[in-house]
């Protein structure tokens, strides 16, 4: 059997920092999302493809929102395992949380209070409902959970995570520091992840089982907590990634790939509880990434095909802003009317055609100023000085004659 771990020089795992080409599963996550929203938003006293295996595809596409919380815990772990197996300086949680504040906040806090002061025109409107979504919090109330900006609610929980790992983080250099091992700084790694994808199934398990909690209390469901072991599992990849876990053999590839697209159709089809999908989901969707990225092989081409991979670098733009461009086309009277299957798909594509060039937008206007803006920052949290040639010049003195 082929290995499956590359080493780099003296068995170490290998430094490299390359960059995986997701955007692509980032585009495609994000259209399924904004597609299924069309969908529902077509929903009359029926779904318009009801009974057809059309439906249960479409019904299927919301879960890719797991995908997300699985990419961002692979991202965002990658560097604190790399650094935890001492193959780089550690990065200050301040750094961390500022970089991605810049990115994130700025974007989330335009749209909130943009659709909110839409729907709210009349002083002081529901101000409960803008609190909440402005710190986040909105993810423990079962009413305004998915208010305002529905989508929202999945970014409240990445906050929890990126607090999370902020905290947890640097735990991990110091107790990785007191072992001189790969092997047992790899022990406290997994120890690590493992005790957080154990913590959230346990609590849904207790959820489900045990306080018999009903599913349409959303803050149980959808809070973080639940979705824990999805950025946990996301971590578990980027650990793997650091320790040079890859997949040489065309066999092994495909057998990743394989499965977990099975555990995908299997997660919506099986009878699974809706406690559990989006676990099953998520590990799917790891398995899937894991065949295309930790690899030996080249990635696929479609992995880099540029019309997606362009909407991949916008597809937190595509997030948050489908939802309210689709209430207003609707409240506009552009959309068709409700209930056909004809009417599901101009909305989706109408959808698509107006959401991807306005998102694209929105990178470059308010994401990217946000990631400048960071980039002001150094690694150790100074102010980064763009010209040290100036400061050489300055402490210049002569040489004595």
């Amino acid at each position: 059997m082929t290995a499956v771990f590359s080493r780099g020089s003296g068995g170490r795992p290998p430094r490299s920092k390359q960059r995986y080409q997701l955007d692509v599963y980032r585009a495609l996550a994000a259209m399924a999302v904004a597609v299924f929203h069309a969908y529902q938003s077509n929903r009359t006293a029926h779904w318009p493809l009801e009974g057809t295996v059309w439906h249960e595809i479409l019904l299927a596409t919301d879960l890719f929102v797991a995908m997300f919380f699985v990419l961002s815990g692979f991202l965002l772990g990658i560097p604190v395992a790399r650094a935890a197996l001492g193959q780089s300086e550690p990065r200050p949680a301040r750094v961390f949380l500022v970089k991605r504040v810049a990115r994130l906040v700025p974007l989330y806090f335009l749209v909130v209070l943009l659709v909110w002061t839409m729907t709210n025109p009349e002083f002081p409107g529901n101000w409960r409902d803008l609190l909440l979504h402005l710190t986040f919090t909105h993810v423990y109330s079962d009413d305004y959970i998915f208010w305002t900006n529905g989508p929202a609610w999945s970014l409240a929980d990445e906050m929890h995570f990126y607090l999370l790992l902020a905290v947890l983080g640097p735990l991990a250099y110091r107790l990785c520091a007191r072992f001189g091992g790969t092997r047992a700084k790899l022990a406290v790694l997994l120890t690590g992840v493992g005790t957080l994808i154990a913590l959230s199934l346990g609590y849904k398990i207790l959820a489900k089982y045990g306080w018999e909690v009903p599913q349409d209390r959303w803050s149980v469901w959808f809070g973080p907590l639940a979705k824990l072991d999805l950025f946990a599992i996301g971590l578990l990849m980027a650990v793997a990634s650091a320790s040079g876990f890859r997949l040489a053999a065309r066999r092994q590839r495909a057998g990743f790939a394989l499965t977990g697209a099975a555990l995908v159709y299997l997660a919506h089809t099986g009878g699974l509880s809706e406690a559990f999908v989006h676990t099953v989901v998520g590990l799917g969707c790891a398995l899937v990434i894991t065949s295309t990225t930790l690899t030996t092989a080249a990635p696929p081409r479609f992995l880099s095909w540029r019309p997606l991979v362009t909407v991949g670098v916008a597809s937190y733009s595509v997030y948050l802003w489908h939802e309210p461009v689709l209430r207003v086309l609707g409240s506009s009277g552009l959309l068709p009317a409700r209930g056909t299957p004809l009417a599901f798909v101009v909305t989706a594509i109408f959808l698509l055609l107006v959401v991807i060039p306005l998102a694209m937008f929105s990178y470059q206007a308010i994401e990217k100023v946000g990631m400048k803006l960071a980039a002001t920052i150094d690694g150790g949290g100074r102010a980064r000085n763009y010209y040290p040639e100036l400061d050489r010049l300055s402490n210049w003195e002569p040489a004595p004659r």
